[in-house]
């Protein structure tokens, strides 16, 4: 089963807002068993929308589009789905009485304006709308379903969800609805990772894809059998298969972060954390405080930013503090042994390095940056590179202060 989706709105080809609507329709399509080929986006242009709608209603089994459904004069998706499909609009009673509701529930008077939402497609049906003033339609033409919603996606979504999903299992009951799990992979990048399952990478059911992350990797295994216990069958198989090739680097799986899970080991053994960061402004503290009971595990953060605050709180030596402005190794070393011993902790995390855009050393050019980590029995420090915008240079070395720590914890 073969779906299109066309986002219609000029706003959305200039940038003005983001496209969630496609992005929310193709997942719960899949999560369904159909598979969304194409999605497209088109502005208020008519003969661009009706050529858009010929297209897709020619190529695919499903049909789906969302805006252009008000009373103004760009609102032109039905016109265009008529002109497509060589139809005349006609006016709903339904869906005007729905519409008239709707405006009177809002303390407004309907108008002649407000009645171009009530035509639809001859032979079609109206979708109340709920939430909004303008009904959505559908239409099953040559045995092809094309139903288009408004744009505002909390009107569109309960639509989705309460009318149109449960007509698309009612028309087609023998969807076989994909199976997926993600795997989270750390401290190999996307290159490694698909030259240790190159092989995996070329099976078809299931399939096995990967998608970069700021310092992870995604392994999707995606699964249609049967049915579902066929479905996660395949996929447990696949999924034992690369845990056994890439090792600790699978941290996690589906929504899980590498917080979390550094959060799980440390309450298993017992251990407990103190961070003192830098370059990072925080971020490490702010994801590992994110999860609920960290508390038991987390005792104390700081942002040592000033090098005079380095000095006077964390007592970092000022030889250290004066080399490559506080961006080396001596420095991240003993913030992690300082934090740790200040708040009486069973480990010390820490990061110094240039954020940049300014700033940066010969020796430590912008994007460099130390992760210390101190235990009683050792201190280790990891150098990092990334060169990158200011945002994602922090993002990316809370990332791996966070990896430095799960990698010590798997590995001890």
């Amino acid at each position: 089963m073969e779906a299109e989706i066309l986002s219609i709105g000029t706003e959305l080809l200039l940038g003005e807002i983001p496209d969630t609507n496609a992005q929310y329709i193709s997942s719960r399509l899949r999560d369904v068993g159909v598979n969304v080929y194409r999605r497209i986006t088109v502005g208020d242009n008519p003969n661009r929308l009706t050529m858009a709608f010929e297209e897709s209603i020619q190529r695919a089994d499903i049909v789906m589009s969302t805006g252009g459904l008000g009373p103004t004069e760009d609102d032109v998706t039905a016109q265009c789905l008529a002109a497509a499909l060589k139809r005349e609009l006609v006016f709903s009673q339904d869906a005007w009485e729905s519409i008239v509701r709707s405006l009177k529930a809002r303390g407004r008077t309907p108008s002649q304006l407000d009645k171009k939402q009530a035509y639809i497609v001859n032979g079609g049906f109206f979708i109340p709308n709920s939430i909004g003033t303008a009904p959505g339609q559908g239409i099953v033409v040559d045995d092809k379903l094309i139903i288009i919603l408004p744009g505002p996606p909390h009107e569109m979504q309960p639509m989705f969800e309460n009318q149109v999903l449960p007509l698309i299992k009612e028309r087609y009951p023998n969807l076989v609805p994909i199976k997926y799990v993600d795997l989270k992979v750390v401290g190999l990048p996307e290159a490694k990772v698909a030259e240790a399952i190159s092989d995996l990478l070329k099976s078809q059911n299931p399939t096995v894809a990967t998608y970069t992350g700021l310092g992870e990797v995604r392994v999707r295994i995606a699964a249609t059998g049967q049915n579902q216990d066929e479905s996660r069958s395949l996929i447990d198989q696949m999924e034992k298969e690369i845990r056994r090739r890439l090792k600790t680097h699978v941290y996690g799986r589906g929504d899980e972060t590498l917080e979390e899970v550094v959060g799980r080991i440390l309450t298993k053994r017992g251990l407990t954390l103190a961070v003192a960061e830098s370059v990072t402004g925080g971020l490490i503290c702010h994801r590992i405080t994110e999860v609920p009971g960290s508390s038991r595990y987390f005792k104390m953060g700081m942002v040592a930013y000033h090098p005079d605050v380095k000095a006077s709180n964390l007592g970092i030596p000022m030889e250290s503090i004066q080399k490559d402005q506080a961006v080396n190794e001596e420095t991240a070393k003993d913030m992690a042994q300082s934090i740790r011993l200040l708040a009486g902790a069973d480990l010390g995390l820490s990061t110094t390095g240039f954020a940049g855009p300014e700033g940066g050393t010969e020796n430590a050019p912008v994007g460099t940056v130390y992760i210390g980590l101190s235990s009683k029995q050792e201190e280790l420090v990891e150098k990092i590179l990334y060169p990158s915008s200011r945002s994602r240079v922090k993002a990316y070395a809370a990332q791996q202060g966070l990896y430095v720590l799960y990698k010590f914890l798997t590995q001890r």
